[in-house]
């Protein structure tokens, strides 16, 4: 195993052989597929990730165990999650999963109808700006009508006790494909403070843009470009969707429902793909309506990239 060290504001981020540093490519790579335009090189961004998904790598990421909230009809579980021959492949199964303990949530999970997949990075490793790309390819049409596939960060570590000080924040910025939309993909800000409870989040505003990109049950490349002041969202190198800071500051006030001004994203945040199915009560409005859904399920994943902004260079904890 071949080690990397890249040194960013006195911490050290350590890469295996998946990862590409300041473009130096590792021997073992197959080559990237993307769109005719891509060159992999953006002005003011240094690759730091490239994952090709050859093998689980467990340097950079663990297999979640939760579920999401009370909107999924399925538990993320080990079997969810198949890495090999450059793909990674999140799959949906109808099988009874008992209730249990979740490490990701710290609590005992119901029992699921259902089983399915999450990958998301170590805790030690936070990432803080940057670009965040990763080919992708949602389940046919034809046979998946209700689900979510998803790229996006995510922190929000909320505790009753300590959310009564008032300052714990819930920030998500996303990449979400549904089945009830495959011609379509939402972009996704989110935002709350001191609380688990998504539609608490709607005083801060509601982000959210379901934006025709064509099929997404075909490969295409889908990118975040997370700044200081402001989130841009690409699919196939095409700029789709930007949100500013003066967007969303409510300055000089407030458009309804947003009751409160939202910031940027700014604090250090894990990185997520995930795959799951709605409940029935939310089916028709958010992900698509089940009743075409034939499993096994998969949605792909190609390959997974992270630049970080230079002039916020990537804040990492080191490895322990």
């Amino acid at each position: 195993m071949i080690f990397k060290q890249l040194l960013t504001t006195g911490l050290a981020l350590s890469l295996s052989a998946c990862a590409l540093v300041q473009g130096e490519q590792t021997s073992n790579k197959q080559a990237l597929i993307s769109y005719p335009e891509y060159t992999g090189a953006y002005e003011g961004f240094t690759l730091v990730i490239d994952e090709r998904f050859n093998t689980f790598n467990p340097e950079i990421w663990r297999k979640g165990d939760g579920a999401v909230g009370n909107e999924s009809l399925c538990r993320f579980q080990d079997q969810g999650i198949d890495v090999k021959d450059g793909l990674l492949n999140l799959i949906i199964q109808k099988e009874d999963i008992a209730s249990s303990w979740s490490e990701d949530h710290q609590h005992m999970k119901k029992a699921y109808p259902y089983s399915c997949g999450e990958l998301r990075t170590l805790p030690e490793l936070k990432f803080r700006y940057g670009r965040i790309e990763t080919r992708m390819k949602a389940p046919n049409r034809e046979t998946a009508s209700g689900y979510i596939s998803s790229l996006f960060t995510y922190t929000n570590n909320y505790d009753p006790k300590a959310a009564d000080a008032g300052n714990q924040e819930w920030e998500e910025i996303d990449v979400e494909l549904e089945g009830g939309r495959p011609d379509k993909f939402q972009a996704n800000l989110i935002y709350g403070k001191n609380t688990w409870e998504w539609w608490r989040t709607r005083n801060y505003g509601a982000w959210e843009d379901k934006i025709v990109v064509g099929p997404v049950d075909e490969w295409r490349v889908f990118a975040i470009e997370w700044l200081p002041d402001a989130i841009r969202w690409y699919v196939d190198g095409q700029l789709v969707k930007t949100l500013k800071q003066s967007d969303i500051d409510c300055q000089p006030e407030c458009v309804g429902p947003q009751q409160f001004a939202t910031p940027i994203p700014d604090n250090p945040t894990s990185l997520f793909m995930n795959f799951w199915i709605p409940v029935d009560i939310i089916q028709d409005t958010f992900g698509g309506n089940k009743k075409d859904n034939i499993y096994p399920m998969i949605t792909q994943y190609d390959w997974f990239r992270y630049y970080q902004l230079d002039s916020h260079p990537a804040s990492v904890k080191p490895f322990k």
